[in-house]
């Protein structure tokens, strides 16, 4: 016969938590999410190790937007769309560059 679990444990000795919302991931998702939720109940993150080891944290560049007076959505598609030499999804680019600014403005203030 084969053991019911692949390791014993006895889950009466797991530390119960309780919260209104968990959010998995310490990356820029998960601390945008705990952000806009923080005011609407008791929000526990949780991470794989430390909250700065994250892709988000490693990746080179992080994100832009355009935000500047010479910029526009409209460029910034453009040169996402070259520089992602036929990779990126056009409708996913559209996404980012007209919805960006506020996000990333939101996370400002």
């Amino acid at each position: 016969m084969f053991p019911r679990y692949l390791i014993n444990f006895d889950l009466s000795k797991i530390k119960k938590i309780y919260t209104d919302f968990l959010i998995v991931g310490s990356g820029i998702a998960g601390l945008y999410t705990s952000l806009k939720l923080c005011n609407k109940g008791e929000v526990t993150l949780l991470t794989k190790s430390k909250l700065k080891e994250s892709s988000t944290e490693y990746a080179q560049g992080g994100i832009a937007v355009a935000l500047g007076d010479k910029d526009s959505p409209h460029l910034h598609m453009e040169d996402t769309l070259k520089a992602g030499a036929n990779f990126c999804d056009p409708e996913a680019v559209e996404v980012l560059v007209t919805e960006g600014p506020e996000c990333v403005e939101e996370l400002i203030e």
